[in-house]
């Protein structure tokens, strides 16, 4: 069975775990412990990032106080996560905090708010709340384009696609080592790929582990082709067996 790395604070890995082994690959859950990282990895042939809290502004040059949900603990060892995880080669896939994480870690930096940020009328919805609780499934007008030509067109050929989404931070100045693959009307980064060598890297805003059998396969296609990815990953002998 091929051994995926999750990072994630919620007990038994949840939607991402599930998601993980209805694509055929064993989760495998992570400790935030950066000096027992390459110990943690060892055995796994890809990696993925969770959505959570904010990214510490500070990690990307802001002073802004609307973050929520900190935690510099995790901050530390996913920063950590995903640059080793390109030095090994792993296959990645990286859901909405973790798309953030990843733009911090190669240089990029984040929009503090999206509603202070954007006239309302004009923005997609980017977080649907009906009383007290946060709508989980697919939202009616977040309509992602993809663009043409790349990986995730290839595993999500109709464009554009419905999604759910629950975020009030994105991208703002795109990493160097990252490309936007996937917007919404509003201009709000939904998705990058690396523009680095790698046998699958993608990042996308929203939650295709919570719309697994709402958006006509899209949300199963993503964790198929990154579970496949893995798989031939392992298959090539190119990771690190565990000790």
């Amino acid at each position: 069975m091929t051994v995926i790395a999750i990072s994630t604070t919620i007990a038994g890995g949840g939607e991402y775990a599930q998601a993980v082994e209805s694509a055929g690959g064993e989760p495998r859950l992570l400790r935030f412990d950066s000096a027992a990282l390459d110990a943690q990895l060892d055995g796994s042939a890809g990696v993925l990032l969770s959505g959570g809290g904010d990214v510490e502004p500070r990690r990307y040059g802001s002073a802004s106080e609307l973050a929520a949900g900190i935690d510099a603990g995790r901050d530390a060892f996913e920063l950590a996560l995903v640059r080793r995880a390109r030095e090994r080669g792993l296959p990645t896939l990286c859901i909405c905090r973790g798309l953030q994480v990843a733009n911090v870690a190669f240089g990029g930096t984040l929009i503090a708010d999206i509603g202070t940020s954007f006239d309302a009328p004009t923005a997609a919805r980017h977080r649907f709340d009906i009383g007290g609780t946060t709508e989980r499934g697919l939202i009616a007008g977040h309509n992602v384009e993809i663009r043409a030509r790349s990986l995730l067109s290839t595993i999500v050929p109709n464009s554009p696609v419905v999604t759910g989404s629950r975020h009030h931070q994105s991208v703002a100045t795109v990493a160097g080592e990252l490309q936007v693959v996937a917007s919404t009307p509003d201009g709000i980064v939904e998705a990058v790929e690396a523009r680095f060598p790698s046998p699958f890297w993608l990042a996308v805003q929203w939650h295709p582990e919570s719309t697994l059998g709402d958006d006509d396969g899209a949300s199963r296609a993503i964790f198929a082709a990154f579970v496949g990815a893995a798989n031939r990953f392992r298959e090539a002998g190119s990771f690190r067996e565990a000790n």
